[in-house]
């Protein structure tokens, strides 16, 4: 077996995986569908081939919202543009708990048009902040939590003020091993013509 040079390997983008592994343990939001599967065709059984089918909320484990999840007439994930989901990207850290304000995010919050908050799923954003947000330009909007809203929030704000205007919504990312700076997102959604989210395999590339 021929091995690539050292230097080559070198070259080599450093990847990392901030998507969360999807089995039937994974956390949902309370009330959603949970992650199952079954075996649809074995070997051991004397099939040919192995296939599984699955049944679960398009918002388990790391996904993408669509404006159609909170705003009627919204576009589907099927039918939104990709430019939001990859390209430059920064993640910041948001410590403490409850909820940020705008004059509260971190500066870094506005030099990028994507970003990615690592909260510790303690914090979450103020309608004011989302839309402060919005209105810098921001593509997409991203968190380690499993929601930019609060769990009891029942009208959803931040998703409204978000998705109404444009901007994209990465949740349950696993940013733990994420330091904060900038790198090149990639978090492409299926595409699922009438749903109104997606799970992604979401990817960091240092820069």
């Amino acid at each position: 077996m021929t091995r690539e040079p050292a230097a080559a390997h070198s070259k080599a983008p450093a990847i990392l995986d901030v998507s969360r592994p999807i089995d039937e343990k994974t956390a949902v939001w309370p009330g959603d569908v949970r992650f199952r599967w079954r075996p649809t065709a074995r070997l051991v059984d004397g099939s040919l081939f192995e296939s599984t089918c699955f049944t679960m909320s398009a918002h388990v484990g790391t996904h993408v919202d669509a404006p159609s999840h909170v705003v009627a007439g919204g576009d589907s994930i099927g039918r939104l543009g990709l430019s939001a989901f990859f390209g430059d990207a920064c993640v910041v850290d948001l410590p403490g708990r409850g909820e940020i304000s705008p004059e509260a995010l971190p500066r870094a919050t506005f030099d990028a048009p994507r970003v990615l908050f690592r909260t510790g799923g303690k914090v979450f954003l103020s309608p004011l902040a989302a839309l402060r947000l919005a209105e810098k330009g921001c593509l997409l909007v991203g968190t380690d939590a499993l929601s930019v809203d609060p769990i009891d929030a029942a009208d959803l704000p931040v998703h409204r003020a978000l998705l109404s205007r444009g901007v994209a919504i990465l949740e349950n990312l696993d940013l733990s091993a994420a330091a904060p700076g900038p790198y090149q997102l990639v978090a492409l959604p299926i595409r699922f013509k009438e749903l109104d989210a997606s799970p992604v395999r979401a990817i960091l590339i240092r820069k």
